[in-house]
């Protein structure tokens, strides 16, 4: 018997995802949408919506919730793959903190939309892959183990590849008030080449390069 999804045209699985959600979410019909720049143009009209922003390899839907976007490109189930143009818009949205979800069948788009909007998983909501996981976590630790004012030079910590992503998800751990939470605050310095923890309440000074540093909340 022939696996019908393995089957299944990108466009086909597109459009199934797209009605599951259009009929099981009304009241957010808009925030979920498709982008449609990689079909086949003559070269004039090919042109003229280039100029007017078409931008090769976007992915193919955009869903916006709660102040976050999720970027989800359609393939075929373990046939498909991202062109160079889509690798490359791909490591672009990723060097800003989004993540682009490959989606092959109609459950996998089905379980993403609904741990987006049940939010039983932070880190899922996120767009976390397994890898990028762990490696968050790893990070979240060394955060919370980090003594009163102590200060860490990112260099040391991170390798040149890793550094936008590093900064990310320290970034986050900020944005999300983990260290608040802890009553703790973990701040960059200004030319954000190193960063630092403080404690609630402790007077103790931070010194980077011969001086004390200034938080400026």
């Amino acid at each position: 018997m022939i696996n019908s999804t393995l089957t299944e045209s990108e466009a086909k699985i597109q459009s199934d995802c797209y009605l599951w959600f259009h009929n099981n979410f009304t009241n957010l019909r808009g925030l979920l949408y498709h982008v449609p720049n990689g079909e086949l143009r003559d070269p004039i009209t090919a042109k003229k919506l280039q100029a007017m922003g078409v931008v090769p390899g976007i992915p193919d839907i955009c869903f916006h919730y709660k102040s976050n976007t999720y970027f989800l490109e359609f393939k075929k189930p373990k046939t498909g793959k991202a062109s160079d143009q889509q690798n490359k818009i791909h490591d672009i949205l990723e060097r800003q903190g989004f993540t682009v979800w490959i989606i092959d069948n109609l459950g996998q788009f089905i379980q993403l939309i609904q741990h987006i909007i049940e939010r039983k998983d932070p880190f899922f909501t996120y767009g976390v892959k397994k890898n990028d996981y762990f490696y968050r976590h790893k990070i979240f630790s060394y955060l919370y183990d980090m003594g009163d004012a102590e200060l860490v030079l990112i260099d040391n910590v991170c390798e040149d590849e890793t550094r936008a992503k590093f900064i990310r998800i320290v970034s986050e751990f900020m944005d999300q008030n983990y260290d608040l939470l802890a009553n703790f605050s973990i701040l960059f310095t200004p030319d954000f080449k190193a960063f630092y923890k403080k404690i609630d309440g402790s007077d103790q000074k931070v010194m980077y390069n011969g001086a004390a540093v200034v938080a400026d909340f």
